[in-house]
């Protein structure tokens, strides 16, 4: 669903077009087939073969070259058949993001067995084209992230950022740098001592990654036309008693909190925040809060998204990456307060651009009763 400066509905009538749908009134969401999008298997076992218009057989090299065209076409069929909307063809194209500052949020899963959520993972592209990924999810949605960033036809990574070092936002990174070339990746100074962590630092060294440890204060430029400022947390950390254990509210509270700055456009993005923290940051910075994009904190969840930190970011689009809906109330407030709010357990991929004057436009990959 395209949408552009488009403000949030009242939950009433969400949920009364959702009833209506659910009783026969209008076709309900389902989620897509995330394997749609093609990609060429790791063994190359497999080769891609379609028939051209004069009735010959196309080579293996040339079906895969059309691949995610056809991808597209089919996707934008099932919606004119019918069929529930597919957009991942629109969010993997980049023909409309030069000149604008443009952020997807990836929907990722993970295997039935895993203990841990997938996570988040986004990756915003600069005005002039530079490639930042923000967190990579869990380790078994790092072949979608990977997956995702090539049908995009990104080559190489300019920045990696782990906003905190739990396992659902660094996890997949090991299998990003195996994938791409990167050219600087940023932390915080918190340290843990998890083997996924481990398994993150090292997959750092071995591919002699240049990391710098980012602090309250610092500043960075994305591209030449977006200014990224850290508002925390600070470079020294006092950890608890008996650290690690029982320290989750802890690495969530020391997240990387980044304000991104592009005209009179912004986004804030700040990891897995708990309320905790929110109440500092409110302290501190107030109205500097203020964000066009932000990115729900902790999944959506009510443990954080406290109503006064929802009223002082004041979004116009709320982005939110999780396995399920973290909380209806956190919905509500954020609508309640004007933003759109998109999730990707229902929304499937979220792509947002953002021009220099404070307009944007939103494609989600599904039709969801959110939006």
């Amino acid at each position: 669903m395209v949408k552009r400066g488009f403000r949030g509905l009242g939950l009433g009538l969400l949920a009364a077009l959702w009833l209506w749908g659910c009783t026969g009134g209008g076709t309900p969401a389902v989620p897509a087939d995330r394997t749609q999008a093609v990609s060429e298997n790791r063994d190359g076992s497999t080769q891609a073969a379609s028939e051209n218009q004069n009735g010959s057989t196309q080579t293996a090299q040339e079906a895969q070259d059309s691949s995610t065209q056809a991808a597209s076409e089919n996707q934008n069929g099932n919606a004119q058949n019918g069929g529930p909307a597919d957009r991942y063809g629109e969010i993997i194209d980049r023909s409309g993001d030069e000149g604008k500052l443009t952020v997807c949020f990836f929907d990722l899963e993970v295997g039935p067995d895993a203990k841990d959520k997938s996570g988040d993972a986004a990756v915003l592209i600069s005005p002039d084209g530079k490639v930042m990924l923000l967190d990579a999810g869990h380790p078994d949605a790092g072949g979608i992230v990977v997956r995702t960033l090539k049908d995009m036809g990104i080559e190489k990574i300019d920045y990696l950022v782990a906003s905190h070092p739990h396992i659902d936002h660094i996890g997949g990174v090991p299998e990003v740098l195996e994938n791409f070339p990167v050219e600087k990746a940023y932390r915080s100074y918190l340290t843990y001592t998890t083997q996924t962590y481990q398994n993150y630092v090292e997959a750092l060294e071995t591919h002699e990654i240049d990391t710098e440890s980012l602090k309250t204060g610092d500043s960075f430029s994305f591209g030449s036309q977006v200014q990224v400022e850290v508002l925390g947390p600070e470079e020294e950390i006092v950890y608890p008693d008996g650290f690690p254990e029982n320290s989750t509210q802890f690495i969530n509270d020391h997240s990387l909190v980044l304000k991104f700055t592009y005209g009179e456009s912004t986004a804030l993005f700040c990891g897995d925040l708990y309320r905790s923290a929110e109440r500092e940051y409110l302290e501190k910075y107030g109205d500097k809060l203020q964000a066009d994009l932000v990115k729900a904190n902790h999944h959506g969840k009510d443990t954080s998204n406290s109503k006064k930190w929802i009223k002082t970011v004041h979004a116009k689009v709320v982005g939110a990456m999780g396995d399920e809906v973290g909380s209806m109330n956190v919905y509500n407030d954020y609508v309640k307060e004007g933003a759109e709010y998109h999730m990707t357990v229902n929304d499937g991929f979220i792509k947002i651009r953002m021009d220099d004057a404070g307009n944007y436009e939103v494609i989600d990959q599904k039709d969801s009763w959110m939006n």
